[in-house]
């Protein structure tokens, strides 16, 4: 359970995401709206295809990762810029993440270079079903459900989490494993993330391979 926990600080610190404008709030909630019907529980993620928008600040570190999914999740693929500005220099990168069950592939855009591994499948990267945990589970982790929202129109459950031990205070915005918002302190670096627009709709089928030029290595 002690990985569990560090193994949620470190997504907490990495996960990122983008801003959606507000003039679409409006017509994103109604189309949540319409697709929460086909919300599925004891999934990876809530429908079985889409793109997810992401926005995170960990320490002045801006990250934007579009997540594209498919097979309730089965599928990722995740596309992170990462921005960065010191004395006066701005650096940016970008990275590549594909997921097809146990077979993942890690690529750095920058230099078309990249490594694959097998990885058992994880429903989230705390390895517990949220919709799925005991009052025991929840001890162990510290944490404490604390109330419920809709969120892009989505049903959400928010949670607490205090763990002296693990460094770890933060709460957070669940809807099922996809988690939608998170803002306080994983391991004492102040972290917020945020999921700023979810698309029901069918990802390009060429998100899921690997880029043209990019030279793989195995692991």
């Amino acid at each position: 359970m002690k990985n569990s926990i560090f193994i949620l600080s470190i997504v907490f610190v990495l996960a990122a995401c983008g801003q959606k404008p507000a003039d679409k709030a409006a017509t994103d909630e109604k189309s949540a709206t319409e697709t929460v019907t086909q919300v599925k529980k004891g999934k990876k993620y809530p429908i079985e295809k889409g793109i997810v928008y992401q926005k995170s600040d960990v320490m002045g570190i801006v990250s934007n990762p579009v997540i594209y999914f498919d097979k309730w999740g089965e599928w990722e693929a995740t596309e992170t810029t990462t921005s960065i500005e010191m004395m006066g220099i701005k650096e940016s990168s970008t990275s590549l993440k594909i997921v097809k069950g146990e077979d993942n592939w890690e690529i750095d855009m920058d230099k078309k270079t990249g490594f694959h591994y097998n990885r058992a499948v994880m429903i989230n990267q705390m390895g517990v079903d949220m919709e799925n945990l005991t009052t025991e589970i929840m001890g162990k982790m510290k944490l404490e459900k604390v109330g419920e929202e809709k969120y892009l129109g989505y049903p959400c459950v928010k949670y607490k989490m205090k763990n002296d031990e693990m460094k770890m205070d933060v709460e957070y915005l669940m809807c099922g494993n996809l988690m939608m918002k998170m803002k306080g302190k994983a391991m004492e670096i102040p972290t917020e993330l945020e999921v700023t627009k979810i698309e029901a709709v069918t990802p390009p089928a060429e998100k899921f391979e690997i880029p043209a030029g990019v030279k793989i290595t195995e692991q």
